[in-house]
């Protein structure tokens, strides 16, 4: 009877020691993942998801405009006096690409033109897959802390454009920022009619989409062609008329998306911007452009620009983004 207790007594205290190490493993591992690992993202994933969250963006664009109707409304005038308009394609763009974004990346910021409505219509997408869409690539991945982290979206790039089937500028734009500075640019044409050249991204010293490699080299001293903004032009043409003369080719063309491809694709030297400008609006471009050399400063005080989540959401002091000979173009602002 004694020894059966004795080892009654003997399974007990083992099965004990059993269960307070598994609970003290338990703990252990869930606080090393709920308070490092679950904060620790893989920029690759993120580059995959944000190539997936412009597509569907994408794709709820084409819808609405296939519909035979949509509604459109007003955000308001811009100080130009511009209408500022917003469509169901804005908003259905923007819960399929922001909801999807934070589904996957729960502990990132993300920072978006438009506000959820009706998304509960829209469906959410898993990005589990998403970075199939790398496999051709052979990149390196990079992991940051999500606290370091901002990703700005603009769902639908040239509304008002938009509006008046004016497509060859509508864009979807996802840019990540790491401690502020833009490393990951994505934009996409959703109306492009050729597949290969609908999407553009980078990672900054990581990877480069296809059509983004094939680039012309084009020539460093060309004459200056800017473009600039159709709708919020300001005194653009007037100012660039005195810095560089009467024979400056200035193209007016809609969506900074589109600006920033222009001056990537070697059709323009400049892109010029000097009135009030949305971050979202020009992250993915300046990640894309700086990615393959170019470099963007603010206008009028020729300083970088942080896009941190507490930073401000517009820049004030003008936008200046080029391949080649940025302190030149500076300088003819500057004499001004």
């Amino acid at each position: 009877m004694h020894i059966r207790m004795s080892v009654r007594m003997r399974r007990t205290i083992f099965c004990g020691i059993v269960l307070l190490l598994s609970v003290l493993y338990l703990y252990t591992n869930r606080t090393i993942y709920s308070s490092d690992h679950e904060k620790n993202v893989s920029l690759k994933l993120l580059l995959a998801a944000a190539i997936k969250a412009a597509e569907l963006g994408a794709s709820e664009v084409i819808a609405v405009h296939d519909q035979v109707k949509f509604e459109i409304q007003s955000k308001g005038k811009t100080k130009e006096g511009i209408n500022d308009p917003v469509t169901e394609a804005d908003y259905r763009s923007h819960c399929a690409m922001y909801h999807s974004l934070l589904e996957a990346f729960p502990d990132i910021t993300v920072i978006s033109e438009e506000a959820s409505k009706d998304c509960d219509k829209v469906t959410v997408s898993n990005m589990k897959d998403s970075v199939n869409s790398l496999r051709d690539y052979n990149i390196k991945d990079e992991i940051v802390n999500s606290n370091d982290i901002t990703v700005w979206i603009d769902p639908l790039d040239a509304t008002k454009e938009f509006t008046e089937n004016l497509l060859q500028y509508v864009t979807t734009m996802v840019c990540v920022a790491v401690k502020g500075k833009p490393v990951i640019g994505v934009i996409y044409k959703p109306f492009e009619a050729k597949q290969n050249s609908s999407l553009f991204w980078t990672w900054t010293d990581h990877g480069i989409s296809k059509n983004l490699q094939v680039l012309p080299k084009g020539e460093e001293n060309r004459p200056p062609i800017l473009i600039v903004s159709q709708s919020h032009a300001g005194q653009v043409h007037n100012v660039t008329k005195i810095a560089f003369g009467k024979d400056v080719q200035i193209v007016s063309a809609a969506g900074a998306g589109y600006k920033f491809l222009e001056v990537v694709s070697k059709n323009a030297t400049a892109y010029v911007h000097m009135t009030a400008i949305k971050k979202w609006d020009i992250c993915a471009g300046t990640a894309i452009l700086t990615a393959l050399g170019g470099t963007i400063t603010q206008l009028f005080d020729q300083q970088s620009i942080s896009f941190g989540p507490n930073d401000s959401k517009i820049l004030t002091w003008g936008l200046l983004a080029t391949m080649n000979n940025h302190a030149w173009y500076l300088d003819k602002f500057s004499n001004i």
